[in-house]
């Protein structure tokens, strides 16, 4: 696996900034709904829950799970370097997607949705980046003297999907805002499909045996079902209770149907416990679901039929274990078993505690809620510290000269420092007693990120060409601030920072640089 797992190598740091963002953002809210005030940062409540929710379903755990065909092509032999570079372009262009849709979000350009609430336009910018990761399935295919079944059905997909995704999300026509009311089962059925063809391509990629998917009756009924549930509510009626109810009763076929593949496949706990967990999950899901869909039941324990756990449970571990499940077998020791056990316990006291309080809440009889949600945000700063220590054990390196040093003290300063004030400057800059006006600020602050990156590239790779070009930078800047300060065009901050960047320059300058 060395093609793959140095590419996968190489893309984690990124691919991490975006799950600890969106645990992060997740973290704030919970703190939010007991009492924090946020309303002076860009993390206010309602940026930070569309944040939170916009990167689990588009960050980090999408993209690992686009891994999995090449994961796929490796094992049988046929992934190349080609391949790779095309993938590589894809992972461009969806960081680039990721960085736009945060900022958007950050500074309230959201649109109001509960799932796809970031601008519609950068939707295009994800639909490219699916042409580099069609020219990387192509080059992968071209390479087979004769295409598997699920080859052909992964390039069908892949085809579709940007057509799809940019008619589906579209504000006028397309179909999010149609099914935002109400219990929508068919929708259920319909997001539960496509995670079918996925579980039988992890099962195909973890298993040690020949395995051939049998009983293909119980994927067939479910998907026509769903095709009809499309042309009846958007060709005659909206869909009645007992309809969206009788056709989410039919993913309950799914569960033999994932029974008898695991079988067939040999696949246990210990052969991948992320694949495990995550088909566990889906089938508690499943259940779930159908339970909550009784009409006497649903109006005892929530008066918006939501019981805000299940989203967590299918989220937060079913799709999530399954990009997980593929990490596991790419790497095994940086993406442990323990890690699985202890991530799969934390989401299920979540789930069990905000479904607590969603039903105390509804049913309206005065019980306390706050412990609940008090759990649920100590839950979350678990996890963020989990994904954290797993981040650090991947960063590991020797911090061996007073220049390393020096690098990582300018990452963490630069960087970090930029990070917390762009989210909460506004709240920060009228404590220390200066003037926020809103809007130079956020470009200094991103400046001071970049050049917190030069120093981070400084560890790894020619530190004195990152330090001559970082101190250059800062010499610039401090000229530029003390000017402005002098023809009181800005206040007192213009001075901490020329002092700030000038004392860091100066210190490799003076100390740091003709040493080896």
């Amino acid at each position: 696996m060395d093609l793959l797992k140095k590419f996968l190598n190489d893309e984690l740091p990124l691919a991490f900034v975006w799950l600890i963002l969106g645990l992060f953002a997740g973290l704030v809210y919970a703190i939010e709904m007991l009492g924090l005030d946020g309303s002076m940062t860009l993390l206010s409540p309602e940026r930070a829950r569309s944040l939170h929710i916009s990167q689990m379903l588009y960050g980090f755990f999408p993209l690992m799970l686009s891994l999995l065909p090449f994961a796929l092509f490796e094992k049988e032999g046929i992934l190349s370097e080609t391949a790779i570079g095309h993938l590589r372009r894809y992972f461009v262009v969806w960081n680039l997607f990721l960085l736009f849709m945060s900022m958007a979000l950050l500074f309230g350009n959201i649109r109001g949705l509960p799932f796809y609430d970031f601008p519609y336009q950068l939707n295009f910018l994800l639909a490219f980046s699916g042409l580099f990761y069609l020219l990387a399935l192509l080059d992968a295919l071209r390479r087979y003297e004769k295409r598997p079944l699920w080859v052909n059905v992964s390039l069908v997909a892949v085809i579709a999907a940007p057509i799809a995704l940019v008619i589906l999300m579209n504000p006028q026509y397309g179909q999010v805002e149609k099914t935002l009311i109400g219990p929508h089962g068919d929708n259920t059925l319909g997001m539960s499909f496509t995670l079918i063809p996925i579980y039988y391509l992890l099962i195909k990629l973890v298993t040690t045996q020949e395995f051939k998917p049998r009983w293909h009756w119980l994927w067939i009924i479910p998907l026509v079902g769903y095709v009809i549930s499309l042309v009846i509510r958007n060709f005659l009626h909206n869909l009645s209770y007992n309809e969206e109810w009788f056709f989410q009763y039919l993913t309950l076929l799914y569960l033999p149907l994932l029974w008898v593949w695991l079988r067939d496949a040999g696949v246990s706990f210990n052969t991948n416990p992320y694949l495990i967990l995550s088909i566990w999950a889906f089938v508690f899901v499943d259940v779930e679901g159908n339970f909550l869909f009784i009409p006497e039941i649903r109006a005892l324990i929530h008066r918006n039929d939501l019981v805000v756990g299940h989203a967590h449970i299918a989220m937060g571990l079913g799709v999530a274990f399954m990009a997980l499940a593929i990490l596991h077998h790419l790497l095994p020791a940086l993406f442990r078993r323990v890690y699985a056990i202890a991530w799969t316990v934390l989401m299920a006291l979540m789930a069990l505690a905000l479904t607590i309080a969603g039903v105390l809440e509804a049913r309206g009889e005065g019980g306390a809620i706050e412990p609940f949600l008090e759990i649920r945000a100590l839950i979350g700063a678990l996890l963020v510290g989990i994904i954290v220590w797993i981040t650090v054990e991947r960063l590991k390196f020797k911090l061996d000269s007073p220049l390393k040093l020096y690098h990582v003290s300018g990452f963490l300063s630069d960087a970090g420092g930029g990070v917390i004030l762009i989210l909460a400057g506004a709240a920060l800059f009228p404590l220390l007693g200066f003037h926020f006006s809103g809007t130079y600020e956020y470009i200094v602050f991103a400046f001071m990120i970049g050049t917190g990156l030069a120093h981070w590239y400084g560890i790894h790779h020619d530190s004195h060409r990152f330090a001559e070009f970082t101190a250059s930078v800062r010499a610039v800047c401090t000229s530029v601030f003390v000017a402005l300060y002098l023809a009181g065009t800005l206040d007192g901050i213009a001075l901490l920072v020329a002092l700030y960047d000038a004392g860091f320059a100066l210190v490799y300058w003076l100390f740091l640089r003709g040493k080896h």
